[in-house]
């Protein structure tokens, strides 16, 4: 009989004692921010240690150069995956904190490898490399390859300013609307020209009258992309691009008919002609599996992490890892960094980087090692 609360102390010990190394991946990935899908160093990083570690590394999976799958096989048993993200943002780096996303789950994946070996614990154990969550949705497309099918359980840790087992998101999607119309001098000949300018504008004002009409929490937001060049020739080319978001994919689909329905009946009433095209994939809101979740929340009392519940107050996201959770049983969770620090701010980036990058570090492979574990060793159905 395995004493599990033993394995987990075992977990803690070498998730201290390793942690130096960590820190160093950490950092090195958090010094070279790279944007989606260029992700070279970060994966060649994170890869060269797992592979050092006694994982079979395979890159470049799912069609996706910067991706990569490393997995330590130990005969019959549960197939479990940590996923790693590594990904930064334009001008602000890693303000999502994604080097320490990528390296708490080979940290995570190296540590309970360890015990898997000592234990004679049987199984699948992947650490996955999710290239381009940020601009790119790359997780998305793996599952569109068929990816994640045989995989049992993915867990993913998300630092932010607090602690919190569980997770809200938004259902999202990019879309752009190009109107066309005709070109005319704006004085001497208006009546020779279609307005696309026009189309577009009177496409936002509809949307602002079915505002009314939406589910709560959901949102709409758009700029103008393209507008016109100057002010005395009739727009022939405008365009628009708009983020729509609901809190579960069924309402987006409906809100994105809406959305559409106002570009075509603007450019059915200005004359001009709608071309409607998806930016990037369709990113669904988080779907927790509550098994692991409560997993997730033991094994941060195990270990003293404080934490909060999630409220729709605290203002949500959108993920790809959402798509994820609705293929297969699945969590993302968040380790706290700095309290007064928020995501995609450069103040989140500096912290990603410091000691609250390492506390956080240090403590997200305690949790995502442990809550494997107790996926491994469980006899219930997720």
């Amino acid at each position: 009989m395995i004493d599990i609360n033993k394995l987990k102390d075992e977990i803690i010990e070498l998730a201290d004692a390793k942690k130096e190394d960590f820190e160093k991946i950490s950092l090195y990935i958090h010094s070279n921010p790279e944007l989606a899908f260029k992700e070279y160093k970060a994966q060649k990083v994170l890869t060269d240690y797992l592979e050092e570690n006694g994982f079979k590394v395979n890159r470049g999976i799912c069609n996706l150069e910067t991706s990569f799958e490393a997995i330590y096989e130990n005969g019959e048993g549960k197939d479990i995956a940590f996923l790693a993200e590594y990904d930064a943002l334009p001008e602000i780096d890693h303000a999502c904190g994604h080097n320490l996303i990528g390296t708490s789950s080979m940290g995570a994946g190296v540590v309970l490898k360890e015990i898997m070996e000592k234990y004679d614990i049987k199984g699948r154990l992947r650490v996955v490399g999710t290239p381009a969550e940020e601009n790119g949705s790359g997780k998305v497309l793996m599952i569109k390859e068929g990816y994640f099918k045989d995989i049992d359980a993915a867990l993913l840790m998300h630092p932010t300013n607090k602690s919190i087992p569980d997770d809200i998101s938004y259902s999202a999607v990019n879309i752009e609307y190009e109107f066309t119309g005709k070109s005319a001098h704006a004085a001497a000949n208006p009546g020779g020209g279609i307005n696309a300018l026009s189309s577009l504008i009177l496409m936002f004002n509809a949307l602002d009258s079915q505002r009314l009409h939406f589910k709560d929490y959901s949102r709409v937001h758009g700029i103008i992309l393209k507008g016109g060049t100057v002010d005395n020739v009739i727009t022939e080319k405008a365009l628009g691009r708009f983020n729509i978001r609901a809190l579960n994919y069924d309402d987006l689909l409906k809100i994105i008919e809406v959305v559409n329905r106002c570009a075509e009946g603007a450019a059915l009433a200005t004359g001009t002609k709608v071309k409607i095209e998806q930016k990037g994939q369709i990113r669904k809101e988080v779907k927790n599996n509550k098994k692991i979740v409560n997993y997730v929340r033991n094994n941060m009392d195990y270990i003293g992490e404080e934490y909060i519940e999630r409220t729709m107050e605290q203002g949500l996201g959108s993920t790809d890892m959402g798509n994820v959770t609705h293929e297969i049983p699945a969590i993302q969770f968040y380790i706290g960094l700095e309290e007064n620090a928020k995501t995609h701010t450069p103040e989140f980036e500096v912290a990603s980087g410091n000691e609250y990058g390492k506390r956080n570090l240090n403590a997200s492979v305690k949790v995502l090692g442990m809550s494997g574990l107790d996926i491994f060793l469980s006899k219930e159905e997720l």
